[in-house]
């Protein structure tokens, strides 16, 4: 049961209901019931496979102003230090892998800072130097990540 109050923490209950559906009528694996419930939310796919948590998000222009905007009040960022030592796929050639542009890296700081907050440490926490959020964006057309020892490029 562990894992699943991971998944309820991390989804919260109403976009958890979403994507497992209704009791009589289970939604099948990363289906939606229609398309408005699946673009109500920005998590628009979620899938944990044992300790490892895979998240698509989809953000407005607006919702990512703001999510970055909270995650720089908390965190500010003067000199742009955010930009080292962000994980980037080095198995990719340089023009595949994730160009680290200031509002991408902010972008994917401040998905990795949400999803932290909301994991209560007394349970579990996640780290920064063992995860990785790949923002695809107007500069970063590709989507990377690693699964099940493959590595990913969308």
């Amino acid at each position: 049961y562990y894992g699943l109050i991971l998944d309820l923490l991390v989804l919260g209950l109403t976009r958890a209901s979403e994507v497992a559906g209704v009791p009589q009528m289970p939604n099948d694996f990363m289906q939606f019931r229609d398309l408005a419930t699946e673009v109500r939310h920005p998590i628009r796919l979620y899938c944990r496979y044992i300790d490892r948590l895979y998240i698509v998000f989809r953000f407005t222009l607006e919702e990512a102003k703001d999510l970055v905007q909270r995650y720089l009040t908390e965190h500010p960022d003067p000199n742009n230090e955010n930009i080292v030592g962000y994980n980037n796929k080095t198995c990719w050639p340089r023009d595949a892998r994730m160009r680290l542009m200031k509002h991408d890296v902010n972008c994917g700081r401040a998905v990795f800072w949400d999803i932290k907050n909301r994991l209560p440490r007394s349970v579990t926490t996640i780290e920064w130097d063992n995860s990785f959020v790949s923002v695809c964006s107007k500069d970063n057309p590709n989507l990377l990540f690693n699964m099940a020892g493959f590595d990913v490029r969308i």
